[in-house]
């Protein structure tokens, strides 16, 4: 009876911290890891102490801002997309769709004028406006915040759908379930933000260090470790009844959560390895990023893509060439199957070299890419020229 009357009083008001859904560990960047680790401790009998050990312990401490290469407006940043993935009156037509949005991202326009204007139906210009939204950054151009919100909770929580109307009650007044709120307070309210910086971290959650020349990562879980309470672990067998049923379930919740710990490592690893692999250069300091897909990597490490994107979502590496979010090396390939910036890259090199009495055609480059290795056309050579700002071949002329 001492035994039981002793662990209410120690357990009953944390049993709601111990039920926490599994995604929301997947998803925490490592100082709230931290905080929530502490907070398990405190809860659970089970668990005797939680060790971040390790001589790399101070690897994982940041004291620098981060440093994107560059760090343009989100408005910048879809407008360069936009010429990259459209071409011709589709590209003035996004970009229109883009003059109409406010401060925040959001859409304030009319889609039937903007079709009067261009000639096409509006079920064109719909469509436009639904591929912008899914370019990066996500969501410029939604309507209103639920359109914000659903695109959000189709790429973090694809098989909940129940969350978006949760989040469209709470909009009409009503109070949001518990477990509902502590998802939804990972969706982003508007598509633009006040600040656009790449915030400051305390602590990275992983980090890629140049040893001997060779690449090698190290993800902060390496370094945790959770030891169980030899008390409790040899009371358990002895007691009965629903003394034992307490135990039990605080037993099992410990055991749970060590699992999880164990798989968000693995996968962490995992999704490092394939950076350091498919980035070396960049992170080397010997070239730019290269094409690499968030689908690619799941099908890599045979987990969902909506796993991935939880996981990389809000954590930060430290690199030789600086501190980044993970999603800073996710890049979007082009259709020859390389990344923008480095098909850029490319072709920038290429009319450096060319003789400025006969520059070189968009056909002349993209015939010299392909004896590189890169598949691509004479018009995506053009759109990405202009998206560097280089002039047409009959504006390079020297006279």
């Amino acid at each position: 009876m001492m035994l039981k009357n002793e662990l209410q009083l120690k357990l009953k008001a944390n049993l709601n911290l111990l039920l926490r859904n599994q995604v929301e560990i997947l998803l925490h960047p490592v100082q709230e890891l931290e905080q929530l680790l502490k907070e398990e401790k405190e809860s659970n009998p089970f668990i005797e102490e939680v060790c971040v050990c390790g001589r790399g312990y101070e690897l994982f401490e940041e004291r620098k801002s981060p440093e994107p290469i560059v760090k343009a407006h989100p408005l910048e940043t879809l407008q360069r997309n936009v010429r990259a993935e459209l071409e011709g009156i589709d590209i003035e037509i996004a970009n229109e769709l883009i003059s109409q949005t406010d401060e925040r991202g959001f859409f304030k326009g009319d889609i039937s004028k903007i079709a009067r204007k261009y000639g096409v139906d509006e079920s064109y210009v719909e469509d436009i406006r639904e591929f912008i939204m899914k370019l990066e950054p996500l969501g410029i151009c939604s309507k209103n915040l639920l359109e914000f919100v659903k695109l959000q909770v189709e790429e973090l929580y694809p098989d909940e759908p129940e969350l978006l109307s949760a989040f469209e009650e709470a909009l009409a007044g009503k109070p949001l379930p518990k477990e509902a709120k502590l998802k939804l307070s990972h969706v982003r309210l508007s598509p633009i933000e006040e600040d656009v910086s790449v915030p400051r971290v305390g602590k990275v959650d992983a980090v890629i260090e140049l040893d001997d020349g060779e690449l090698v990562g190290y993800v902060y879980e390496e370094l945790i470790e959770i030891k169980p309470n030899r008390y409790y672990m040899e009371v358990l067998p002895k007691v009965k009844g629903e003394a034992r049923e307490f135990l039990k379930e605080y037993m099992e919740r410990y055991e749970n959560f060590k699992k999880i710990l164990s798989i968000r490592k693995e996968n962490l690893k995992g999704i490092l390895n394939e950076i350091i692999t498919v980035q070396e250069a960049f992170l080397k300091g010997e070239g730019n990023l290269k094409s690499l897909l968030v689908k690619d990597v799941a099908q890599k490490l045979d987990i969902s893509e909506s796993t991935v994107s939880r996981l990389i979502s809000s954590k930060y590496v430290k690199t030789p060439q600086g501190t980044y979010p993970f999603k800073f090396f996710f890049v979007r390939e082009t259709v020859g199957g390389v990344s923008q910036e480095e098909l850029m890259r490319e072709i920038k090199e290429v009319i450096s070299k060319e003789d400025r009495r006969k520059p070189l055609s968009d056909d002349d480059i993209a015939r010299i890419l392909k004896g590189k290795g890169y598949d691509v056309a004479r018009r995506t050579v053009a759109k990405y020229r202009e998206v560097l700002g280089i002039p047409s071949s009959r504006e390079r002329r020297e006279r």
